[in-house]
């Protein structure tokens, strides 16, 4: 009888190899994860939100290691392991060993953090760099390849935004809100509209000279007198950006004051614009600027512009949180239903709030901007759920950094987390590979051409 069953068994063991050996391929090279990286490397990307810096702009005689890490976010992170902030005319002048013995073991402190590793997959991409941590050996040979690359900057950053994988970047100059002139081989033009709202209430008084806002507009042929002659501004800041190709506007006043923008008549609004602005109270001169947003959303929803919104953690050390939080808009998705909003970085740490609104409003958009590089688990949760309540083609990404190097470990970061998640999904039965690769191409891609009319 024994004899008789053998080939049973042989069979039945060869299939359950089989399925071991399917199993084992899966997951290794050809893995479904492998295959969904591969698909998203291949996506030429639209990033919908930098603050790009030339290397002009930076104050730096010479660019090595740690004038990158002055502009990063690990700065941050370092300032916050206990050091003061990194000290630019000290290391445009200090010697690399002084630095690290300077700055060296604060740095060490952040090797755990989101911020760290991103910067590190900056250099993975563009710089061969194979290391998983930067060290005082390792910090001079980088630094010695990035002056030389900063030699020729413009030459350097078209090589390594290509490399990196973008097509378009959309850049906020908002530390120079009203120039329009870019360039437009890697740059689409987004509209800062922080000074038109935050100078409304900061109109010069009598017998003095008129601060930079108000001598722009009596430059440009728009003296102010009252309200009407300050929106007649305004709105010529619109035009000229619309004729330059402006993509959207971007609002990032949770920096500096509450998200919440009551809605305030026009009347109320010009008598308060006739006070001298001295005389405001801060309640008052909040309702000058909150009108003012009110007529910016309406004005973008006229010239048919998204608007971003910043929501969510602040850059930096040290700010009011509850500024930022995603649920002080609610009013404004309700009013404005043809209004579309493009809100930003997860609503960290309010990410079900942000969530919520991509679910609950069609003119919602959420974007994944920076959430990755704030916390990489957070994000890959936050994906994961709104995956689970939101349309994909709601979905954006954006890197938000100040140079190349962090941008493209940003991208690297981004894709990390979505494709962690897609490919968790589809080995869970809620997707499958067809479906990711078309999440990917949105996310990524086509939602931002959807959006902004690209």
């Amino acid at each position: 009888m024994k004899i008789f069953k053998l080939p049973a068994v042989i069979t039945g063991l060869a299939l359950i190899f089989t399925v071991l050996l399917f199993y084992q391929c899966s997951q290794g090279k050809g893995s479904v994860h492998e295959r969904i990286r591969n698909h998203a490397d291949a996506i030429k990307v639209i990033n919908t939100h930098e603050h790009q810096h030339h290397a002009d702009e930076i104050p730096a005689t010479r660019f090595r290691f740690y004038q990158l890490l002055a502009a990063a976010y690990l700065d941050g992170d370092v300032i916050s392991a206990g050091v003061n902030a990194l000290d630019m005319k000290l290391i445009d002048t200090a010697s690399l060993d002084y630095l690290w013995d300077e700055y060296g073991k604060a740095l060490n402190f952040t090797r755990n953090t989101s911020y760290y590793s991103h910067f590190v997959k900056g250099f993975n991409k563009l710089y061969d760099f194979k290391d998983p941590f930067f060290t005082k050996d390792n910090i001079a040979s980088l630094s010695d390849k990035i002056e030389e690359n900063y030699t020729d900057y413009n030459g350097w950053f078209d090589k390594a935004f290509r490399e990196a994988g973008y097509e378009i970047m959309f850049l906020d100059q908002y530390w120079k809100p009203f120039n329009t002139e870019i360039d437009k081989r890697h740059y689409a033009l987004v509209f800062h509209i922080n000074p038109l709202v935050s100078e409304s209430c900061r109109k010069p008084d009598r017998g003095t000279g008129p601060g930079s806002f108000y001598k722009r507009a009596s430059d440009e042929g728009f003296p102010v007198n009252n309200l009407d002659d300050y929106l007649a501004f305004c709105d010529h800041l619109f035009r000229k950006n619309i004729e330059k190709n402006a993509v959207c506007v971007k609002n990032s006043q949770a920096y500096s004051r509450t998200l919440y923008y009551e809605d305030v008549p026009y009347e109320e609004a010009r008598s308060l614009f006739d006070k001298p602005s001295s005389r405001l109270a801060a309640a008052e001169a909040k309702k000058l600027e909150d009108f003012m947003f009110h007529w910016i959303i309406k004005k973008a929803t006229e010239y048919h512009l998204p608007i971003q919104i910043h929501t969510g953690y602040l850059a930096g050390n040290g700010n009011t949180l509850d500024n930022s939080r995603p649920s002080l808009l609610n009013n404004l998705f309700l009013k404005y239903p043809e209004a579309k909003f493009d809100i930003f970085h997860g609503g960290f740490p309010w990410t079900g709030e942000f969530a919520a609104f991509g679910k609950m409003f069609p003119n919602v958009y959420l974007n994944l901007v920076w959430l990755p590089q704030i916390s990489r688990e957070e994000a890959i949760r936050s994906l994961d759920m709104i995956l689970d309540c939101v349309p994909y083609n709601k979905i954006l990404w954006g890197g938000d950094c100040h140079l190349i190097e962090e941008s493209a470990g940003s991208l690297e970061f981004g894709k990390d987390v979505v494709c962690e998640v897609l490919a968790k999904r589809i080995e869970r039965g809620l997707l499958t590979e067809e479906v990711a690769f078309d999440i990917l191409e949105k996310i990524f891609r086509e939602n931002a051409i959807e959006l902004f009319n690209l």
